[in-house]
């Protein structure tokens, strides 16, 4: 449920690592479209896409500008909440890697019940 009590609008699964394709461009994209559609929003990050959400990041070899990194501009455009498996919150921890402090740390199985109970699911 979202931070108000209420299932997601919508729960959106990332699967894609940062910078790997322009994958994750759309992704963030479609974040902001359905918070500017007032949607309540989950993003879900899966395996190595919760690297997309570190603070130091370079995004010219996926040719974005340099400001692209907004993630964390969902929480000024309405309900959002970011979520990513625990085991690789804990993995970039250990390896000194900096996230941003908006992600929760769920279990593999925490974050699927989660998101099934969204309103709608779109897996990218």
């Amino acid at each position: 449920m979202s931070a108000a009590g209420k299932r997601a609008d919508l729960a959106l699964l990332v699967t894609a690592a940062p910078y790997s394709s322009r994958d994750p461009r759309a992704e963030l994209d479609i974040a902001l479209a359905a918070l500017a559609l007032d949607q309540a929003l989950e993003v879900y990050f899966i395996g190595p896409a919760v690297l997309q959400l570190l603070k130091e990041r370079n995004p010219e070899p996926a040719l974005l500008p340099p400001g692209y990194a907004a993630w964390p501009a969902l929480f000024e455009m309405g309900e959002a909440r970011l979520f990513a498996e625990r085991v690789w919150l804990d993995r970039c921890e250990r390896l000194g890697l900096h996230l941003d402090d908006s992600i929760e740390g769920l279990d593999g199985e925490a974050m699927r019940s989660r998101w099934r109970a969204g309103r709608q699911v779109l897996c990218v």
